[in-house]
């Protein structure tokens, strides 16, 4: 009985996220970190430093709302967690 029910959820869980090739932009935080266009990790532009990372939405903002932006292992890393629109 268990092994269907494993096997249900198995189907119904979520693809795990995909993780964009690791960058060459080194960072000690996510605040040096910025997305491309294309959703790609730069590093962050200095007349953006000191504001908060932009909020994904369904217009302007979709590369943020596609990708999740983190400093792992002291280079900039964008996640792609899917299109939510």
């Amino acid at each position: 009985m268990t092994k269907p029910i494993a096997l249900m959820l198995s189907l119904l869980a979520a693809p795990p996220a995909v993780p964009v090739p690791v960058s060459p932009v080194p960072c000690k935080t996510v605040a040096d970190c910025w997305l491309s266009a294309q959703g790609q990790p730069i590093a962050r532009p200095k007349h953006k430093r000191g504001r908060a990372l932009p909020r994904g939405d369904c217009g302007k903002n979709l590369v943020w709302l596609r990708h999740r932006l983190s400093c792992e292992q002291d280079v900039c890393v964008a996640t792609l967690i899917g299109d939510k629109c």
